[in-house]
């Protein structure tokens, strides 16, 4: 499994797609294709943040040797701890638009005294309890990736200095997509107005030592990405593919069989 931190700190550009489709089989997959990481999506995928259906997409994750970061559905304690309690390697938690929102998330995935994660021996993240406790509580507080989604123009344009000043926040995500519909840019990421705030936004990081993770919706924005100084690229999405699959072979369909006759 790959140590984002050390490709962060190493300035290795890390490179995973969303899976959406609440598939174990799915997640396995993307793993053995050798993408750095898999984000499991509890916020607009089909699978619950509490229980069964996420722990069995990270135990897929576990399988294939691809480390699973969870996106829970909103930035509450429960679901956060879920998602790390079952194993997730990091938890992106969407819409933090402000320095309190950051404190809240960091609260909730750090072990006191940094935060105030509920503590229970035998979960599947410390192997059911064969992981001594006090090894694990300390592995998890120096190893788990909270990654808050600034997605918002509050959260990029209006309060991004406060949020940076929270301690515990391991890399910050800019979401274009909400972004752009906050600014009035009909979900546009391709748009200049947005490739500019990443680029300030990658700037304000970089002079806190944060790492910068963009969404990319093909090789070349995720290319552009990374040359603007993003160290992680959520690049496409597990439905997004198997349909585009699926439709370039029913185009092959048509023309070589079908109007073939």
């Amino acid at each position: 499994m790959k140590d984002l931190r050390k490709m962060l700190k190493e300035k290795e550009p890390a490179i995973g797609p969303f899976m959406v489709t609440a598939s174990p089989a799915l997640t396995e997959a993307i793993g053995y294709a050798g993408f750095d990481f898999v984000i499991i999506c509890c916020e607009h995928g089909a699978l619950s943040p509490f229980g069964t259906e996420l722990e069995e997409c990270i135990r897929a994750a576990y399988a294939a040797d691809i480390t699973p970061l969870v996106r829970v559905t909103e930035n509450d304690k429960g679901m956060v701890l879920k998602a790390l309690n079952l194993g997730g390697k990091g938890v992106i938690v969407p819409h933090i638009n402000t320095k309190e929102d950051a404190e809240k998330l960091v609260r909730a995935a750090r072990y006191a005294t940094v935060g105030r994660r509920s503590a229970a021996p035998p979960v599947r993240a410390a192997k059911y309890g064969v992981v001594p406790f006090p090894t694990f509580w300390r592995q998890q507080n120096e190893q788990t990736l909270i990654i808050p989604l600034l997605e918002e123009k509050e959260a990029v344009q209006e309060n991004l200095l406060e949020i940076l000043e929270v301690k515990g926040i391991d890399v910050v995500f800019f979401g274009p997509f909400d972004l752009s519909m906050t600014l009035g840019l009909d979900g546009v990421c391709d748009h200049p107005v947005i490739w500019d705030i990443l680029a300030k936004t990658v700037k304000l990081c970089s002079e806190k030592g944060i790492p910068v993770m963009n969404l990319a919706w093909d090789v070349p924005s995720a290319k552009k990405s990374i040359e603007l100084g993003c160290q992680m690229v959520a690049l496409d999405v597990d439905m997004v593919i198997f349909k585009r699959g699926l439709q370039e072979l029913m185009n092959k369909v048509e023309t070589e069989i079908k109007r073939a006759k």
